[in-house]
């Protein structure tokens, strides 16, 4: 049963042999080269996804900054001038678009760290972010206005409600904003340990099938060479002798298949020769 299922997967042609060998190898290089164009094509996604991650977090970043400066710049404006509420009307757009757009990108940051591990910095973020612009909206509606004309017994000034309450806070919402951009980019650690991970997969198909390649490749050499270079060699040598010197042609030269086949026909017809 067993040399039944042998001589099944025997190949006895070199020109068959030759075929599947050099079908092997390009099958090899094929395969490895699919996996890695689709390992490299993850790379390029997650490399697209993890810069795209990271430019939102910049902008939105960039986008509190700007709020809180325009919003510190409008505070400065109406502090130092200091007069009637009229006086400072303009400034109070400026304010109020500015609340705005700081508590927008303050919830937009705190939703995308919310399931991270620096999510206490959005946290603080939010909460400092609300306490500053509970400070400016109180300036706006006049509520420090009255508390310094109320305290009769202080020398009190918008210019030192400034100093005092409001610069504290803007500088605690700057410290957590930079601390916000740098808990978004410590958050695509992962990602880029997992980008290079993919990098590496990419690769290692292509090396694995160059070493593979270089294998079958000096097997070929080997079994070219014992098989069918060899016994050419041989046989032609041989031939030669008996054409040149008439010595007797070599029986024994070992061969097979088709380098067999030519021997045999050789002997046979040296052999009508002598006749």
């Amino acid at each position: 049963m067993f040399k039944k299922l042998k001589n099944l997967f025997t190949i006895s042609s070199i020109r068959s042999r030759m075929q599947l060998a050099f079908l092997s190898i390009i099958t090899l290089l094929c395969f490895s080269g699919a996996i890695s164009l689709f390992e490299l094509e993850r790379v390029s996604h997650d490399t697209e996804e993890i810069l795209h991650v990271s430019k939102d977090s910049t902008e939105l970043a960039g986008e509190m900054i700007s709020a809180l400066n325009e919003q510190n710049d409008a505070v400065i404006s109406m502090a130092v001038i200091g007069s009637s509420i009229k006086d400072i009307a303009p400034h109070f757009r400026k304010c109020e678009e500015s609340i705005s757009r700081l508590t927008t990108a303050a919830e937009e940051a705190h939703s995308r760290m919310l399931n991270t591990e620096h999510a206490e910095v959005t946290d603080s973020l939010i909460a400092y972010t609300n306490r500053i612009n509970a400070l400016t909206q109180a300036y706006i509606d006049g509520e420090i206005h009255q508390a310094i004309a109320r305290d009769t017994t202080s020398t009190s000034t918008t210019y030192s409600w400034y100093v005092d309450s409001y610069k504290p806070e803007y500088l605690n919402v700057s410290s957590q904003i930079i601390k916000y951009m740098t808990g978004s980019e410590t958050t695509l650690g992962p990602d880029v340990n997992r980008l290079s991970h993919t990098a590496r997969r990419a690769v290692t198909p292509v090396f694995l099938s160059l070493v593979v390649m270089l294998i079958v490749v000096f097997m070929l050499y080997f079994f070219m060479h014992h098989y069918l270079i060899k016994p050419i060699i041989r046989i032609n040598d041989s031939l030669g002798d008996f054409l040149r010197y008439r010595v007797p042609f070599d029986n024994n030269i070992s061969c097979r298949d088709e380098i067999a086949s030519l021997r045999d026909r050789l002997i046979a017809l040296i052999q009508k020769l002598r006749q």
